[in-house]
């Protein structure tokens, strides 16, 4: 049996055929497939995939229709995320701010 490189890792089943840029490709998006993804309902890192589209938490049973490849927000979720942000008029490090977590303007301290 022959030895697959760290490089290459999943795609190593392909051996030189298709060309660098396709198994790499492949690579990524397989790396994402397989990896635990956070459940939207208990917060825990048990989300696998189970049909193509299909996500199921294990530790609470919900079951979330996705894309195929990646466990990711429905497009109307993310259109209206967007639509939000771009109400609110926010600058990119208030952006960065919410997208952590913290307030804007949190760490600044009042003179009154």
């Amino acid at each position: 049996m022959t030895k697959k490189t760290v490089k290459v890792g999943p795609t190593g089943r392909f051996g030189p055929r298709y060309g660098v840029t396709v198994r790499r490709r492949i690579r990524e998006v397989e790396l994402d497939l397989k990896r635990k993804h956070t459940c939207p309902e208990c917060k825990s890192r048990t989300v696998k995939r189970k049909a193509t589209g299909i996500w199921v938490c294990r530790k609470c049973g919900a079951k979330i229709a996705s894309s195929a490849y990646t466990l990711s927000p429905p497009r109307a979720i993310r259109k209206e995320v967007a639509v939000i942000l771009e109400e609110q008029k926010l600058t990119p490090e208030e952006l960065a701010e919410v997208a952590t977590g913290h307030a804007p303007g949190a760490d600044k301290e009042e003179d009154e």
